[in-house]
Protein backbone atom coordinates (compact mmCIF):
# COMPACT_ATOMS: atom_id res chain seq x y z
CA UNK A 1 0.00 0.00 0.00
CA UNK A 2 2.89 2.47 1.06
CA UNK A 3 4.30 1.45 -2.88
CA UNK A 4 0.68 2.54 -4.33
CA UNK A 5 0.66 5.86 -2.68
CA UNK A 6 4.80 7.04 -3.66
CA UNK A 7 3.22 5.52 -7.27
CA UNK A 8 0.18 8.30 -6.83
CA UNK A 9 2.30 10.88 -5.64
CA UNK A 10 5.41 10.66 -8.59
CA UNK A 11 2.43 10.64 -11.22
CA UNK A 12 1.16 13.92 -9.40
CA UNK A 13 4.15 15.34 -8.89
CA UNK A 14 4.96 14.49 -13.00
CA UNK A 15 2.09 16.15 -14.38
CA UNK A 16 2.39 19.43 -12.28
CA UNK A 17 5.94 19.88 -13.39
CA UNK A 18 4.66 19.22 -17.08
CA UNK A 19 1.63 21.38 -16.88
CA UNK A 20 3.79 24.20 -15.13
CA UNK A 21 6.67 23.81 -17.78
CA UNK A 22 4.74 22.72 -20.88
CA UNK A 23 1.28 24.26 -19.90
CA UNK A 24 -1.56 23.64 -21.73
CA UNK A 25 -2.21 26.69 -24.55
CA UNK A 26 -3.51 27.10 -27.71
CA UNK A 27 -3.57 29.34 -30.26
CA UNK A 28 -7.30 30.94 -28.83
CA UNK A 29 -4.84 31.66 -25.70
CA UNK A 30 -2.43 33.44 -26.92
CA UNK A 31 -2.65 37.66 -27.63
CA UNK A 32 -3.01 38.50 -31.23
CA UNK A 33 -0.47 40.82 -32.00
CA UNK A 34 -1.45 44.36 -33.05
CA UNK A 35 0.25 45.73 -36.61
CA UNK A 36 -0.35 48.80 -38.21
CA UNK A 37 -3.42 49.22 -40.86
CA UNK A 38 -2.87 48.17 -44.66
CA UNK A 39 -3.46 49.51 -47.84
CA UNK A 40 -5.43 48.43 -50.62
CA UNK A 41 -2.44 48.08 -53.64
CA UNK A 42 -4.18 50.53 -56.51
CA UNK A 43 -3.36 50.95 -60.18
CA UNK A 44 -5.51 54.28 -60.57
CA UNK A 45 -4.35 57.46 -59.31
CA UNK A 46 -4.88 58.62 -55.72
CA UNK A 47 -3.64 62.50 -56.44
CA UNK A 48 -5.95 63.88 -59.44
CA UNK A 49 -6.76 67.39 -60.67
CA UNK A 50 -10.09 68.42 -60.13
CA UNK A 51 -12.11 69.57 -62.96
CA UNK A 52 -10.33 70.70 -66.15
CA UNK A 53 -7.47 72.43 -64.25
CA UNK A 54 -9.19 75.64 -62.94
CA UNK A 55 -9.86 74.81 -59.81
CA UNK A 56 -7.30 75.93 -57.74
CA UNK A 57 -6.07 79.53 -55.97
CA UNK A 58 -3.44 81.99 -56.59
CA UNK A 59 -1.61 82.08 -52.74
CA UNK A 60 1.67 84.09 -52.62
CA UNK A 61 2.51 85.02 -56.21
CA UNK A 62 2.20 81.52 -56.87
CA UNK A 63 -1.04 79.41 -58.39
CA UNK A 64 -2.08 76.16 -56.49
CA UNK A 65 -4.14 73.16 -57.78
CA UNK A 66 -6.30 71.39 -56.01
CA UNK A 67 -6.15 67.75 -56.13
CA UNK A 68 -7.88 65.07 -55.12
CA UNK A 69 -6.39 62.24 -53.41
CA UNK A 70 -7.89 59.05 -52.18
CA UNK A 71 -6.78 55.49 -50.66
CA UNK A 72 -8.60 52.51 -49.16
CA UNK A 73 -7.56 51.04 -45.61
CA UNK A 74 -8.31 47.28 -46.30
CA UNK A 75 -7.34 46.21 -42.16
CA UNK A 76 -7.56 48.03 -39.39
CA UNK A 77 -4.13 45.96 -38.08
CA UNK A 78 -5.91 44.57 -34.88
CA UNK A 79 -6.17 47.84 -33.22
CA UNK A 80 -8.57 50.54 -33.93
CA UNK A 81 -7.27 53.52 -35.86
CA UNK A 82 -7.31 56.62 -34.23
CA UNK A 83 -6.17 58.69 -37.09
CA UNK A 84 -5.83 58.28 -40.91
CA UNK A 85 -5.31 60.97 -43.72
CA UNK A 86 -2.27 61.83 -46.65
CA UNK A 87 1.64 62.82 -45.85
CA UNK A 88 3.38 64.80 -49.02
CA UNK A 89 6.69 65.95 -49.60
CA UNK A 90 7.53 69.23 -52.90
CA UNK A 91 10.39 66.87 -54.00
CA UNK A 92 11.16 63.87 -55.84
CA UNK A 93 14.04 62.62 -53.60
CA UNK A 94 11.87 62.22 -49.78
CA UNK A 95 9.24 59.80 -48.52
CA UNK A 96 6.86 61.52 -46.80
CA UNK A 97 5.75 60.51 -43.30
CA UNK A 98 3.58 62.16 -40.81
CA UNK A 99 6.43 63.36 -38.93
CA UNK A 100 8.19 64.73 -42.14
CA UNK A 101 6.45 66.85 -44.91
CA UNK A 102 3.15 67.98 -44.93
CA UNK A 103 0.10 66.18 -43.42
CA UNK A 104 -3.68 66.66 -43.87
CA UNK A 105 -5.88 64.23 -41.16
CA UNK A 106 -9.06 63.62 -42.76
CA UNK A 107 -10.08 61.74 -39.61
CA UNK A 108 -9.96 59.97 -36.40
CA UNK A 109 -12.67 56.86 -36.11
CA UNK A 110 -11.78 53.39 -36.82
CA UNK A 111 -12.50 52.67 -40.55
CA UNK A 112 -11.96 50.54 -43.09
CA UNK A 113 -12.82 51.56 -47.02
CA UNK A 114 -12.19 54.41 -49.02
CA UNK A 115 -11.61 57.80 -47.83
CA UNK A 116 -10.51 61.27 -50.00
CA UNK A 117 -9.10 64.53 -49.23
CA UNK A 118 -8.49 67.73 -51.55
CA UNK A 119 -5.36 69.19 -50.81
CA UNK A 120 -3.71 72.32 -53.27
CA UNK A 121 -0.19 71.69 -54.68
CA UNK A 122 1.90 74.56 -56.21
CA UNK A 123 1.54 74.01 -60.09
CA UNK A 124 4.39 72.74 -62.03
CA UNK A 125 6.06 71.06 -59.30
CA UNK A 126 6.94 67.43 -57.92
CA UNK A 127 5.28 65.81 -54.96
CA UNK A 128 5.17 62.46 -53.43
CA UNK A 129 2.60 61.69 -51.84
CA UNK A 130 1.01 58.66 -49.67
CA UNK A 131 -1.65 57.89 -47.52
CA UNK A 132 -1.20 56.89 -44.07
CA UNK A 133 -3.44 55.03 -40.89
CA UNK A 134 -2.13 55.51 -37.22
CA UNK A 135 -3.53 52.62 -34.74
CA UNK A 136 -1.62 51.86 -30.66
CA UNK A 137 1.04 49.78 -32.96
CA UNK A 138 2.15 52.48 -35.04
CA UNK A 139 1.41 53.93 -38.58
CA UNK A 140 0.77 52.26 -42.06
CA UNK A 141 1.29 53.59 -45.31
CA UNK A 142 -0.19 53.09 -48.79
CA UNK A 143 2.01 53.38 -51.87
CA UNK A 144 4.59 55.96 -52.78
CA UNK A 145 3.25 58.02 -55.51
CA UNK A 146 4.91 60.50 -57.77
CA UNK A 147 3.07 63.45 -58.82
CA UNK A 148 3.84 66.19 -61.54
CA UNK A 149 1.90 69.25 -62.50
CA UNK A 150 -1.48 67.05 -61.30
CA UNK A 151 -0.69 63.69 -62.76
CA UNK A 152 0.67 60.64 -60.43
CA UNK A 153 2.54 57.41 -61.32
CA UNK A 154 3.27 54.70 -59.19
CA UNK A 155 7.26 54.51 -57.94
Amino acid sequence: METSKRNIYRVLVIFSLLFALGGCSSDDDEQQESKVPTFKSTSNNIFRPLGDGGNGEYIDNVWHNTVRCSANITDNGGSAIIEYGFCWVENNTETPTVEKGNKIKVGTSDITGDYSADILVRTGKSYHVRAYARNSSGVGYGELKSAFGGSLSPR
